[in-house]
């Protein structure tokens, strides 16, 4: 399992009594599962079903604002997608957010075997294709409309410039307690409200935010989302920067990916002025995730410091020459 500052360390007899307080018994095997920086996950084997247990950090784990709570949203947002959409996404079986077995927030949901798209190896018109198909999943989260913005577990907004306005805020608040200085951080504010018209005539639906190839299995030619943690309700723009070549590539040079998405959006892109300062902004706002998150998760020696100080960096530099 990664290295973290913020992953649970459950015990294997607080597993086994977990998954006994929730029907499951005969576990034959246990072992930690996946790469992830935030949240501890394990492999839990039965002789008929294999399942993933997911532990959020405890309650006492330095963790940001909108990292709080985060894992109801996430059990939310997993049953949105169930409900309303036909993407294969592992069935949540269970969850316990009553810390009464493991000191954390911490559900059961289905093991689905795949390889992350990283990992896959195959030619160039598979890899248009999977692409193709990622790009789709997007179009049927955002037909998943939103009333109000921003993050569940914070409270929501009635527009997407007050959400996305309070969620830098909440981040440079962050910063300072960790007794650092963001300009850039209080330089997105002033975009916000230099920007103000266009924020405010946002129509909102659910924006996953994080739709990275470390969460899209590939199981015999399908795609399998996992992850929606980071979810909320805002700008169906922001969801464009995992696509294409990646974040640090402005929104107008992403039209291939906006041809794709607009053969099945029920709202489509133009990529005019006002959708590349919505999409400007939401980069803006990754890049001060980015960058306020190392001093929680890493050491300054440590390469994921610096990778988080470079990709910051980059993005920032784009956004603001768009800005």
């Amino acid at each position: 399992m990664a290295e973290s500052k913020t992953k649970y360390q459950a015990t294997q007899e607080e597993i086994i009594a977990l998954f006994r307080e929730s029907g499951v018994q005969g576990i034959k095997k246990i072992e930690p599962l996946g790469a992830g920086e935030f949240n501890a996950a394990y492999k839990v084997s039965t002789p008929q079903k294999n399942y993933v247990l997911k532990i959020a950090p405890p309650d006492d784990a330095e963790v940001l604002t909108y990292e709080r709570r985060m894992m109801e949203s996430e059990v939310f947002w997993y049953g949105q997608m169930a409900e309303k959409t036909d993407i294969v996404i592992p069935k949540v079986y269970a969850f316990d957010f009553s810390h009464k077995i493991i000191s954390a927030h911490c559900f059961i949901m289905e093991f689905l075997e795949g390889k992350p798209l990283w990992a896959v190896s195959c030619d160039e018109k598979e890899r248009e294709r999977i692409q193709a198909q990622k790009v789709n999943m997007l179009t049927k989260i955002h037909r998943i409309p939103g009333r109000k913005y921003g993050y569940l577990q914070l409270g929501l907004k009635d527009t997407w410039y007050e959400a996305i306005r309070s969620m830098a805020e909440n981040l440079i608040r962050d910063c300072e307690k960790l007794g650092q200085e963001t300009p850039d951080g209080k330089h997105l504010i002033a975009m916000i409200d230099k920007h103000k018209d266009i924020l405010e005539k946002v129509s909102g639906c659910m924006v996953n935010f994080d739709l990275w190839d470390s969460n899209v299995l590939y199981r015999n030619g399908t795609l399998c989302w996992i992850d929606p943690e980071r979810s909320f309700w805002g700008d169906p723009i922001a969801d464009f920067i995992t696509l294409g070549k990646g974040q640090k590539i402005p929104l107008y040079e992403k039209q291939k990916e906006i041809d794709i998405y607009n053969q099945t959006a029920g709202k489509p892109i133009t990529c005019g002025r006002e959708e590349n300062i919505r999409y400007a902004i939401a980069v803006a706002y990754l890049a001060l995730i980015e960058e306020v998150e190392k001093y929680v998760r890493y050491q300054p020696e440590e390469e994921n410091y610096i990778r988080n100080t470079v990709d910051a960096r980059d993005m920032y530099e784009m956004a603001w020459t768009i800005l």
